[in-house]
């Protein structure tokens, strides 16, 4: 399960470990990486958004991506 530790103001995330003692199914850690990978892309799509100031949708942005990887 994912750890945060906000006793100095900081958030941190470790991800779901193979051996945490749960009975998942291999479909249930794909589904886990899955949701890991999209929230990953949908933060570094928003910082990049902001560092650069566009004003594009996120929808688009993540749509060029998508075009630009499966091409």
């Amino acid at each position: 399960m994912p750890v945060t530790d906000l006793s100095c103001g900081t958030l941190r995330y470790q991800p779901l470990p193979r051996n945490c003692g749960l009975r998942t199914t291999t479909r249930v850690h794909r589904y886990i990486r899955l949701l890991e990978l999209a929230i990953s892309v949908y933060v570094l799509v928003a910082i990049i958004k902001k560092r650069l100031k566009i004003d594009v949708s996120f929808y688009t942005i993540l749509q060029i991506l998508s075009r630009i990887i499966f091409k």
